[in-house]
């Protein structure tokens, strides 16, 4: 069979040939502005496939990076907290006035002291702006929340208030008593302790020189003791009410037993600077409080609260740890902890009884002191106790703040190691951060070249291939214009 060539067919082949070359130079034009390899899915599915891969891997490692470079600076501004901390903690525990009351050396006069204590005073209040300190709008060491302030300082409760009436048969309620409540004068052993002497429990009084060699039955054979044996002291084991010795025991001086418990202050809300107490809340002492809590209470609801922000309270976070879950909960070797409990980096919460005894015998005395764990509330009750001193003589307001103070020393240079120990943890997390941005960037270079070589061409060749289509497409114009034309039969039967 023979084709009829025309003009209109020629000028359709030449149509389609010169379209096929315009689009030829559009998608030339369209790698030169794109600079990749394909601009559709279906131009190449498979290098298409990996690429979304991999830039998936970038965005996710981009992320991480974010994040952990965020945990990173809020660490370097604890860091930077926590070394303001150890220098005022250090300023107190070097000071000359301070270690002249601990050894007992060249110790100072009154000037001396109620300057320490002031400055004492002025340093907790420092630490705890220092510990309030943000990153941007969140508070650095308020744990998860980081919404609001950590520290603040209160008015210091009375653990050993009571609302109310005090109820004699609750035993947590021992201390508004002050005996030891007889049984078998109330007749109901529930009672355990009373305010009325005559309702307590009557213990004989002991003899002091009552020696255990002579004999018990003095008072028996009292016919044939000479008198002077009788007033003898060392015969009798009791004293009886008018000062006279006896062996026997319902002769004896009877004295109510006291309740070892018995604390005063149950009727007061507050306590004072002195550990006396008051219902005026200007009155009270400045108490320490972390997130609401008062740091240095030993109410078991607020040792369950502060126990739980410091060991259960967790901020989960992936910095590209291989993040996983189990149960629905984050595998805790895949996620990093960004919670910074301030109260931890202070040495801990709660008291500890510490027993403290100053002067020489036979003149000592010694007090079990309960002091605070955390080394904030201990700079400021020393500070408190040294501003009472004489100010005349530079002495302590008694023995018991004497023997408080130094207790509270003592605990002092324990928490002040623990300060510095924790501060280390805290170096050490700043660290892992520090490589491990390191580690996220090589990542996130090596993933966006590996897609890079598979998306983007080379702009010299792709700019080659552009001026070549467009060469081919100005060619066929040019042809077309020059070589063709149309006879009027042709014309007319288009």
């Amino acid at each position: 069979m023979i084709t009829r060539t025309t003009t209109v067919g020629i000028l359709k082949g030449y149509r389609y040939d010169l379209n096929r070359s315009n689009n030829t130079m559009a998608k030339r034009m369209n790698t030169v502005i794109t600079g990749r390899t394909f601009n559709s899915y279906a131009e190449d599915p498979a290098v298409a496939t990996r690429c979304f891969q991999m830039r998936r891997t970038f965005m996710r490692t981009a992320t991480q990076l974010k994040v952990n470079d965020s945990i990173k600076r809020k660490f370097d501004v604890a860091w930077a907290a926590m070394d303001t901390i150890s220098q005022d903690v250090d300023t107190v525990a070097k000071d000359t006035v301070f270690q002249g009351i601990l050894t007992g050396l060249n110790d100072p006069d009154a000037s001396g002291r109620n300057a320490l204590g002031q400055s004492m005073t002025a340093k907790a209040k420092s630490m705890v702006q220092t510990m309030n300190g943000r990153y941007g709008e969140n508070y650095v060491f308020s744990g998860a929340d980081t919404l609001n302030v950590p520290f603040t300082w209160g008015p210091k409760k009375n653990p050993a208030y009571l609302e109310g009436t005090p109820d004699p048969t609750n035993e947590d309620h021992a201390a508004a008593f002050k005996y030891m409540a007889d049984p078998a004068k109330t007749g109901d052993a529930a009672i355990l302790y009373t305010d009325d002497p005559a309702m307590a429990v009557e213990v004989s009084e002991p003899n002091p020189d009552y020696n255990e060699g002579y004999t018990k039955e003095v008072d028996a054979l009292a016919p044939d003791i000479p008198p002077e044996k009788l007033e003898d002291p060392r015969y009798g084991q009791f004293l009886r009410p008018d000062g006279t010795n006896t062996n026997v025991e319902a002769e004896a001086n009877k004295v109510p037993k006291e309740n070892e418990k018995y604390n005063r202050t149950y009727e007061f809300k507050y306590l004072k600077d002195d550990g006396s107490g008051t219902n005026v809340k200007d009155e009270a002492a400045s108490g320490l409080y972390y997130r609401g809590v008062s740091v240095d209470s030993m109410d078991p609801a607020d040792q369950e609260k502060l126990n739980y922000f410091t060991k259960g309270e967790t901020k989960y976070q992936d910095i590209g740890l291989g993040h996983k879950e189990s149960n629905g909960d984050a595998v805790t070797s895949t996620v990093f902890d960004s919670a910074l409990q301030g109260i931890y980096y202070l040495g801990g919460f709660g008291t500890e009884k510490v027993t403290s005894t100053v002067g020489e015998p036979p003149y000592s005395f010694t007090k079990e002191v309960e002091v605070p764990n955390n080394i904030v509330s201990q700079v400021a009750r020393m500070g408190a106790i040294l501003q009472r001193c004489d100010p005349d003589n530079g002495k302590f307001a008694s023995e018991e703040e004497e023997a408080e103070f130094m207790a509270l020393a003592k605990k002092f240079e324990e928490t002040k190691s623990l300060v510095k120990q924790r501060w280390d943890e805290m170096d050490t997390e700043s660290g892992f951060l520090r490589d491990n941005t390191e580690m996220l960037t090589d990542t996130a270079e090596s993933v966006s070249l590996q897609f890079m070589a598979l998306e983007d061409v080379d702009p010299a060749a792709a700019i080659s291939d552009y001026m070549f289509a467009r060469y081919c497409y100005d060619t066929a114009l040019k042809v077309g214009n020059s070589v063709l034309s149309q006879s009027l039969m042709d014309y007319m039967s288009l």
